[in-house]
């Protein structure tokens, strides 16, 4: 994850690794009409204010010359 700061807004990036296109497609679906989460973002607005204002997603494609992206913790 990686924060950044443009005048008074604050974005985060998150780098998820998926084995294709099409999981990435039905997983985040499935995470956007989760009731959990639904009720989680709906709590923390009431309390806090929006906090997600914009949701952008992008697919990165390794080229030949990218380092490996094999992340282990």
């Amino acid at each position: 994850m990686w924060k950044t700061k443009f005048g008074d807004r604050t974005e985060f990036a998150y780098l998820l690794e998926w084995p294709d296109e099409a999981a990435k497609i039905s997983a985040w679906a499935a995470f956007m009409a989760d009731t959990e989460w639904a009720e989680i973002k709906r709590v923390t607005h009431a309390e806090h204010g929006l906090m997600v204002g914009q949701i952008e997603d992008r697919l990165l494609v390794p080229v030949d010359y990218s380092p490996s992206l094999s992340l282990s913790y």
